[in-house]
């Protein structure tokens, strides 16, 4: 595959590593994702808060974090971006902005937990060899199931749902790394918050070359590294989160798209009759 990017890597320099990321209604999750992210060495954090004008706040939860100079929020709060995809756009702020200041930037989402097998830090990971032609590292979720719980538990996510589904569909998905510093605006012009629309050289999680404008790599690659995706946790949650709304994209709850809702969890999750009635309850909806 052709490449019009050269790239001259000290593999042994100290790297700086950064994520970005938007939230609406991550509160209970948010101290865990922060903490996981600090703890496999990430520099910094950046939280476009999208959350309702009057919803809870990121600083409720986050204040150590954020007072230490780990956490920064940036004020996406009421703000529906210019063609209803403020993700689309966060990114795009983000990477602009902090582009020349890191030598990488991860995008992922507060439900997403970066997983290394064989490397004690993702800046010993992105240092790796296989990696010194890449412009972008496209890593495979990982799904987990509900573990068949029905309700919210003050655990951490990582120990309440321990079942990963690695025949699920969507395990090809990818979500993305990007190096610094790179001429132009990245994911610019992208079509999904998976990946970008360019030709730069994307490899997969072990350095393969892949396909770099595709936001999937199949067959799964879980040897170095994978997402841990937690898309619906309990059917409680999930319905709290259809009701929140998304920030990468406008959803109405109507009846079509409760029916795609409910088929997308019992995807993925077993259906029981405790399940069910829960999900037509809190919608005031019926179907099976």
């Amino acid at each position: 595959m052709k490449t019009n990017l050269k790239i001259i890597i000290n593999i042994n320099k100290t790297l700086k590593v950064c994520l970005c990321t938007i939230g609406k209604k991550e509160n209970l999750y948010a101290s865990e994702f922060v903490n996981h992210y600090k703890k496999i060495g990430y520099d910094k954090i950046f939280i476009y808060d999208n959350n309702d004008i009057g919803d809870e706040k990121f600083k409720d939860v986050l204040n150590k974090q954020i007072s230490n100079n780990f956490v920064k929020i940036i004020n996406y709060r009421g703000y529906r971006g210019k063609r209803q995809s403020p993700q689309f756009e966060a990114f795009i702020n983000c990477y602009e902005k902090n582009k020349n200041k890191y030598d990488w930037l991860s995008f992922f989402d507060f439900d997403e937990f970066l997983e290394l097998k064989k490397h004690k830090n993702i800046k010993k990971y992105l240092n790796d060899k296989r990696f010194k032609k890449c412009s972008n590292v496209k890593i495979n979720w990982l799904t987990f199931s509900d573990n068949n719980l029905v309700y919210y538990e003050n655990i951490p996510v990582q120990k309440r749902f321990i079942t990963p589904n690695y025949n699920f569909y969507r395990n090809r998905l990818i979500k993305s790394t990007v190096r610094g510093n790179l001429k132009f605006n990245y994911w610019r012009g992208m079509k999904n918050p998976h990946s970008s629309n360019n030709n730069l050289t994307a490899c997969n999680s072990i350095g393969k070359i892949i396909d770099p404008k595709k936001h999937y790599s199949s067959p799964f690659c879980y040897e170095f590294s994978y997402l841990k995706h937690y898309p619906t946790k309990t059917i409680e949650e999930y319905c709290n989160k259809a009701k929140r709304g998304r920030s990468d994209i406008l959803v109405k709850l109507n009846k079509k798209t409760l029916k795609k809702y409910f088929k997308y969890f019992f995807k993925l999750n077993k259906k029981t009759k405790a399940k069910i009635d829960y999900f037509n309850k809190c919608f005031k909806f019926t179907i099976s």
